[in-house]
């Protein structure tokens, strides 16, 4: 017979290894919305994915953004040319 728990008002029924570690198949589900955000899914197919009927379900519930990698995604933008900007406005002079 399975043990169900409440949690957050829903019924779980949490799953346990040979190891004895419990397994949390809502928290796997953050893990799987997380690793597709990170892997650079896009929103729309990470949608689809998770089966949710709006993006900000996907975006907002099931991304965790202290997993981002947010110094990478701001080195991923290119270079600004601001010195030929400063070098186009000397030459005007």
């Amino acid at each position: 017979m399975a043990r169900i728990e409440k949690r957050g008002g829903e019924d779980v029924v949490p799953r346990t290894d040979d190891r004895g570690r419990t397994i949390d198949i809502r928290a796997l589900r953050h893990t799987f919305g997380t690793h597709l955000s990170k892997a650079g899914v896009p929103l729309r197919t990470a949608q689809a994915a998770m089966r949710h009927s709006d993006p900000s379900l996907t975006a907002n519930v099931y991304t965790d953004p202290k997993l981002l990698d947010m110094a990478a995604a701001v080195a991923s933008l290119p270079d600004l040319p601001l010195g030929a900007v400063g070098v186009r406005a000397a030459a005007a002079n």
